[in-house]
């Protein structure tokens, strides 16, 4: 999904074509998805003649519907995208639920798959015991591979041993055996990290994460903690069961992060107005944008750069922008900016969108 992101956000051209459809996981909800998507391509179809032409809208709309006769809908998740212009013709289905529209701009929508990526977190989960140590690549729910270099799996550690000899009642150097054992753990979870920073998640016993924590060289890069319940299961059914720990953990650090909208007040780096939040974007200023999901804007334009909102239903030109937010998504991305999507209700007091400049 990176690398998809990475390309189709890179593509320019005179039109691109983005059609968003929210779909179905399961049968018998899925047999409706295929006509929510033909009626879909006919709204891209009537957008196409009536901003570009015939000739233009019977081409695309034949790539269009040509790309949607490929689609298996006995496979769909929970959103789909097509994306087609003059050069490319391709879809994505997506784990996360979509807003259907169409989206036709000299750029592809690219929002609902950073949504997609922020919301299904790719993470690393150390499993760990006083001795013994996993550490797995997931992604969402499902794994990715489990790490077998720089010393993992750690199998009966001499620590085992070592614990073993003491005196129940010398219980500073167990402290300290254990604290050892997990530094070093941590070392090697971090050269891991270099080759792909993803967030860790602590798979233990409650005594032994906050251990680990306390000795951890990069805690701000820890997500947080999963009460241990079988070390020794499948990488799969790990994963499985502790997914829904770990989005739980992913929506609360976003809603902690509100506390730097407040901190920018204070430091004269919030904007809340949509024009001022579009400039600061396109010039590389944007440090992190909050979003309210479900938060879509269309606007016009003006001809001294500034935007007017538009409802969405108004579009009727390509001078109009169908969701000024996914340009500034992708312009906050482009310049190494971070973007926080929210519950519906998060940001009230924000006006659904804000942004923490970088000065």
């Amino acid at each position: 999904m990176k690398e998809t992101l990475k390309r189709l956000s890179e593509i320019k051209a005179p039109t691109c074509v983005t059609v968003i459809v929210r779909t179905h996981k399961t049968h018998p909800e899925n047999q409706q998805d295929s006509i929510i998507l033909k009626n879909s391509i006919t709204e891209a179809s009537k957008r196409l003649e009536n901003e570009f032409g015939k000739d233009v809208s019977k081409s695309y709309t034949e790539k269009l519907q040509k790309l949607a006769d490929e689609i298996d809908h006995n496979y769909n998740d929970n959103g789909l995208m097509l994306f087609v212009n003059d050069d490319v013709a391709e879809f994505l289905r997506l784990p996360t639920r979509v807003h259907s529209r169409v989206i036709i701009d000299d750029t592809f929508a690219t929002r609902s798959i950073v949504r997609a990526m922020k919301r299904d977190t790719d993470y690393y989960l150390l499993a760990l015991t006083k001795g013994k140590a996993r550490l797995i690549e997931a992604s969402s729910d499902s794994v990715v591979r489990e790490i077998s270099t720089n010393n993992f799996p750690v199998k009966d550690n001499d620590l085992l041993y070592n614990l073993g000899q003491l005196d129940s009642s010398d219980s500073n150097k167990m402290t300290n055996l254990i604290s050892e054992f997990f530094n070093r753990i941590d070392k090697d979870v971090n050269k891991v990290r270099v080759g792909n920073p993803l967030p860790v998640v602590i798979y233990s016993e409650e005594t032994n994460y906050h251990t680990y924590l306390k000795g951890a060289d990069h805690p701000n890069t820890i997500l947080g903690h999963v009460l241990l319940k079988n070390f020794d299961d499948s990488a799969a059914n790990i994963v499985k069961e502790v997914w829904g720990n770990v989005m739980e953990l992913t929506v609360a650090k976003n809603r902690a992060r509100i506390s730097e909208l407040e901190t920018a007040l204070g430091a004269g780096t919030y904007l809340g107005d949509i024009n001022e939040i579009w400039t600061a974007v396109q010039a590389g200023k944007g440090k992190t944008m909050f979003i309210e999901e479900g938060y879509y804007q269309a606007v016009k334009e003006e001809n001294d750069g500034s935007l007017t909102l538009i409802a969405y239903e108004d579009i009727n030109s390509k001078e109009h922008i169908d969701d000024i937010v996914d340009e500034m998504i992708e312009h906050c991305l482009k310049f190494g900016g971070d973007v926080v999507f929210l519950e519906k209700g998060s940001l009230n007091n924000f006006n659904k969108l804000a942004l923490v400049t970088r000065y």
